[in-house]
């Protein structure tokens, strides 16, 4: 069995052109090369150039990084100042427009009052004068019917009272949508309510209930919760059969969900206001057709 031989000696590593001796990997090793001569050897002898000949050295970094913050700093503190010195006027300039909005819908609260008002004297004239003659009598009564579906005059009498209301359970999330709105309304309107008015805004064929972000608009008008809508109307009968509609049901259902209020009860005497003046619109016939375009 023969010996193994050993390896001849390896070569001796030239040296650098520095004169150290190069290691035996540097020419296989990058990050070698950059850890070891790391400064530029350009950028050594320019700046030994400069030592010698007793040039200032370069301005540091900082000292362009503390005029940058220090010149954002007063362009922050001179906005700042301004704002300031503007709150005043734009708080002056936002109570101003809240006061004169508060003033105008106090005008028109009152010029709809002065309305209603002077409607419902024009009618009791009216059905006095109607009611000297049988014909006169009758054409009252289908008046009145008119007015009381297009609502255009107030309406006192017995019925229900339904009630809806957000979540008030802490950490509850639960809000009355327009759609529920809806739906408990028609539902009174199924079991024979003569009129309905939800938070004192009355409802006509031509009312709209619609959803705007977290508010519920009324033919436009925003609403807050509790939502309580009163219908007159025989009000045993409505109970019953409102009690017994879906729309109920869904109600029931959704205050085990989310925790909402609904809740509904007899009323021995209610009043509800006058709708606002409705945009009558009118069919008119056609035009005859040219007697050019018959053959």
């Amino acid at each position: 069995m023969t010996g193994m031989s050993e390896p001849p000696p390896s070569a001796p590593t030239p040296p650098d052109a520095a004169g150290r001796p190069r290691r035996p990997d540097a020419s296989m090793s990058l990050l070698v090369d950059l850890s070891t001569d790391a400064l530029d050897p350009g950028y050594a002898a320019a700046a030994a150039r400069r030592d010698e000949r007793g040039d200032p050295r370069p301005r540091p970094r900082w000292a362009l990084v503390t005029l940058t913050v220090a010149a954002a700093t007063l362009v922050i503190v001179v906005a700042a100042v301004q704002t300031r010195a503007s709150a005043p006027a734009a708080a002056k300039s936002r109570s101003a427009l809240i006061a004169a909005v508060n003033r105008q819908s106090a005008t028109v609260d009152r010029l709809e009052r002065s309305v209603a008002e002077l409607t419902t004297e024009q009618a009791a004239l009216r059905d006095a004068t109607l009611a000297s003659t049988t014909a006169g009598v009758s054409l009252s009564r289908r008046i009145a019917a008119a007015e009381l579906a297009l609502g255009s005059l107030p309406v006192t009498g017995p019925g229900l009272r339904v009630t809806l209301a957000d979540a008030t359970t802490p950490g509850a999330n639960g809000r009355v949508l327009d759609r529920q709105l809806q739906d408990v309304v028609n539902a009174l309107w199924t079991a024979g309510a003569e009129a309905i008015a939800v938070n004192g805004q009355r409802l006509t064929a031509q009312s709209a209930i619609r959803q705007a972000g977290d508010a519920v608009l009324v033919d436009f008008r925003p609403l807050v919760s509790p939502y309580v809508i009163t219908a007159v109307g025989e009000p045993v009968d409505m109970e019953t059969r409102f009690g017994a509609s879906r729309a109920a049901a869904r109600m029931r259902g959704y205050t085990q969900l989310y925790d909402l209020r609904f809740d509904y009860s007899r009323a021995s005497r209610l009043t509800l206001p006058a709708a606002p003046d409705a945009t009558l619109r009118y069919a008119r016939p056609a035009p005859a057709p040219s007697p050019r375009g018959r053959s």
